[in-house]
Formats: structure tokens, C-alpha cells, sequence
């Protein structure tokens, strides 16, 4: 069975949702997800801890954990360690260990708190440091203290530190979806209305997606939001043609990197029905939209506006530049393609 039914590299799940690594991070923390890394190969996994064990020779009562451990080979803390025999594929890293690494690009870890076996019925289950170590010291009633995995090499059999990086991080699929869910805000806006070609509502949904939390700082940032815009748009846009792509991404940057911003500005109570990063520019031309829909739906004769009326319109009543106006009005334009 492959585990690659089960999870995704974190690093391309970003790159396709156009997610930053500091959102993620923001998104991982409040749902509290743990993200995955594969166990090495060559390695032998053990499970080290303490625990007060009852019925035994060994610690008895809660006093017992102020006397002198006895250490394992994996700390001085512990009293008790064994060989896992559990077929252990991957190993967690909670959200605090992506921030750490998004800073250092890499962390070093010589312990994990929970490991993960795959079954082709169960899909990746989780099994903790501190379940093991119960396990291990069965018949014997036990309180577990503190325990984690640790890995020696198989020919060494000594301990060793584990480097990991960003491009080794994995997440499972099922959480993928929570993480996307978290991200959308909730915006009548974030759906296509009825009033909406398809390429408006993918306008949108790229606003959504690549203004919602930019912080642009320099012009070459500018420039590559502009292209990462416009190759997300080019698969997804019924349209073709590079000045009606260049105009779509000016159309949905924030109103500090466009230039070409309009003076006139629609009215507070119209701003506030759409989410805070969309741009005066793409409020325009959504309330275009609108007018030219709500047009044809009042006509009696089967209508769609032309492309000239639409683009006119957005020149001298909305303000935004010809080359603008034009590439809006074939992204509004409800007329059916030939």
C-alpha cells in the first residue's frame, strides 16, 4: 500500500493553494493539526519513559517520582525503555515545530511524542509515546509520566538526532480540507452568484486566494504576486490573451500597488457587502456585474449588453483605465461563447 494515498508534502499543498507558510502556520495552530514526517530508514524505533508502576518492584506511589532515576539510554529522566515492533511509518510535528522551522529552515529532533502506523482499513492511525509505554509495561497497572520515540541506528544501536526540513514535512489528506475551510472567509463573495460569469467569480476567487493576507514590501514582490496571479489565472480563465491576464491580476491587487486606482469610490454600505483585501477596482467591476444582470433579467427581450457598453460604463462611471475597462467587460460579459 502506498501512504501517499494518505498524505501530501506540505510544500506543494502551499504552492497550489497559494497558502503563505506563516498562514499555515496561523491555520495548523488554531485547529490544532499535527503535520507528519517520515521515519528514517535504517533505524530502530524505542519507546523511553517514566511512570509509576503499581504491583511491582519498581515505583510504587507518587513519592517514588522524587527519588534518583535510573536514566535509559535515551535520557537521565527515564526508567524504562523498549524496542517498538509496531510498524511505524511516520512520526508527528505539532504546530510550534513548523514556526520553528518556517524561521530556521530545519529543526533538530532527537524525540517525537506520537508516531503513526498505515493499514489499508484504517488508513494512518495515531499511537502515542505515552499509549506505548502502557503497553510495553503491561500486566502492571501504570501511570505514565513522560514518554517519547526515539530512534538508534540499526547498526549502531546508538541514539541519533534527526535533521528535518520544510520539503520533508507532510500533512494527512483528510486535514487538508480543514485547513482550506479555515482560509475561506465568509463572504457571500467567495461563491459564484447568479449574477457572475465564470470568469468573474474566478477573479474572486483569486482575490480570496492571493490578496487575503499579502504584505508586499517591494516592487520585485509586487512583480511576482502579479505572475503568480496571472499562471493561476491562465489554467482557469475561459479567456485567453496576455493583456486581458495582466489587467485581471491589476484588477484584484491591493489599492496601494495599483496605481491606477479609482478616485471615486462606491458608497460605505456598498464597501462593506465585500471582504476587506478586494480592491476598489474589483468592487467596480463586480457592482458592474450586478447593474448589467439585473438589466437583462428586467428586459422582456432576451438581452446581454456589448462589451463596448459594459466597457464604457466602467471608464466614465467607475473610473477604471480603457485597457481595464476592456478586459472587465469580456470577464463580466454574460453572453453566451462561441
Amino acid at each position: 500500500m502506498k501512504n501517499k494515498e494518505f498524505v501530501i508534502s506540505v510544500t506543494e499543498f502551499l504552492e497550489e493553494h497559494s497558502i503563505s507558510e506563516s498562514e499555515f502556520k496561523d491555520r495548523i495552530e488554531k485547529l490544532q493539526i499535527s503535520l507528519l514526517c517520515r521515519r528514517p530508514r535504517n533505524v530502530a524505533v524505542h519507546v523511553s519513559g517514566s511512570a509509576i508502576v503499581a504491583g511491582s518492584d519498581e515505583l510504587q506511589t507518587a513519592q517514588s517520582l522524587f527519588k534518583r532515576h535510573r536514566g535509559t539510554p535515551f535520557s537521565e529522566e527515564h526508567d524504562y525503555h523498549a524496542i517498538v515492533e509496531s510498524n511505524i511509518k511516520f512520526f508527528s510535528i505539532p504546530p510550534s515545530e513548523w514556526a520553528e522551522i518556517i524561521d530556521y529552515g530545519e529543526i533538530l529532533k532527537d524525540n517525537f511524542s506520537c508516531a503513526f502506523i498505515s493499514s489499508i482499513k484504517e488508513g494512518l492511525s495515531v499511537i502515542s509515546a505515552i499509549e506505548q509505554l502502557k503497553a510495553q509495561l503491561k500486566p502492571y497497572p501504570s501511570l505514565v509520566v513522560d514518554a517519547g520515540f526515539f530512534v538508534t541506528n540499526r547498526k549502531s544501536n546508538q541514539p541519533q538526532e534527526e535533521k528535518i526540513t520544510a520539503a520533508e514535512i507532510l500533512i494527512k489528506k483528510e486535514d487538508t480540507q480543514k485547513i482550506l475551510n479555515e482560509g475561506m472567509e465568509e463572504s457571500r463573495y467567495s461563491q459564484k452568484m447568479e449574477w457572475m460569469s465564470e470568469d468573474l467569480a474566478i477573479l474572486n476567487e483569486a482575490s480570496d486566494r492571493f490578496i487575503k493576507k499579502e504584505q508586499i514590501t517591494s516592487i520585485d514582490q509586487k512583480k511576482e504576486l502579479i505572475e503568480k496571479i496571472k499562471d493561476w489565472l491562465k489554467s482557469r480563465f475561459s479567456l485567453r490573451g496576455g493583456d486581458l491576464l495582466d489587467q485581471a491580476a491589476y484588477a484584484i491587487l491591493p489599492d496601494r500597488l495599483y496605481e491606477y486606482t479609482p478616485i471615486e469610490k462606491p458608497g460605505n454600505e456598498t464597501i462593506k457587502e465585500y471582504p476587506s483585501h478586494a480592491s476598489i477596482s474589483l468592487i467596480m467591476i463586480n457592482e458592474a456585474a450586478k447593474l448589467f444582470w439585473k438589466q437583462s433579467q428586467e428586459s422582456t427581450k432576451k438581452y446581454h449588453p456589448k462589451k463596448e457598453t459594459i466597457k464604457n460604463h466602467l471608464c466614465d462611471e467607475c473610473g477604471l483605465t480603457v485597457k481595464l475597462a476592456v478586459a472587465a467587460a469580456s470577464i463580466i460579459s454574460l453572453k453566451p461563447r462561441k
